[in-house]
């Protein structure tokens, strides 16, 4: 369980949001959404581990995230708005460079089946600086194919850039995660509920 008690964080004099408690349980997912500069990217990196509140604590199966960072780690996949891309190397290239990192190192084939799965199979060998944001964006998800040993997926933005066809896919995906015991919190700034069993946080 993922569970946030009391957080709060600013910048300056800035309050971006303050006092919030919410959990998130196996089998579940959570929808953050707000205007333009209400904080959801800093509080899905503050879930993460990769900033520090300046109030309150966040903590994943009843222990302390940053105390015991090195564990909650590798338990949770965390994709940002960024793409991460090394743009020189190509899409198959991005990925069996980046997968080891994350605890699995998959064979070329597997890597190619999941790109084709992506749509990729005409670009996945050309340089990702020149490939669509919509492409850019399916090579870093297509990560989410090798990550069902990481129990908590925190997403910004994963649908941002996409076509229909791929927001579908990757809505499967985020359902079949959910499904098999995984929780999920992301932002997004789509108008329809992508995830409609996912309860709603705003920051506004």
């Amino acid at each position: 369980m993922l569970e946030v008690k009391n957080l709060g964080f600013s910048r300056g004099r800035n309050v971006l949001f303050e006092a919030l408690n919410f959990s998130v349980v196996s089998n579940s997912a959570m929808r953050v959404t707000g205007s333009n500069g209400s904080g959801k990217t800093t509080l899905l990196r503050l879930l993460a581990g990769l900033s520090r509140p300046d109030q309150g604590m966040v903590y994943w199966g009843g222990e302390s995230v940053i105390k015991n960072y090195s564990d909650f780690v590798k338990s949770i996949n965390f994709i940002g708005h960024d793409d991460g891309l090394k743009k020189q190397l190509t899409a198959a290239e991005n990925l069996k460079l980046m997968l080891p990192l994350l605890g699995v190192s998959p064979s070329n084939q597997e890597v190619d089946s999941a790109l084709d799965a992506a749509g990729l199979e005409y670009v996945k060998n050309r340089p990702v600086m020149h490939m669509s944001a919509g492409q850019k964006r399916r090579v870093t998800l297509t990560r989410l194919d090798f990550m069902s040993h990481r129990a908590l997926w925190i997403l910004d933005e994963p649908f941002t850039s996409l076509d229909v066809a791929a927001i579908s896919s990757l809505v499967e995906k985020l359902k079949n995660h959910i499904e098999s015991g995984g929780l999920l919190v992301f932002t997004t700034h789509q108008s329809f509920d992508v995830i409609p069993q996912a309860t709603s946080l705003v920051l506004d």
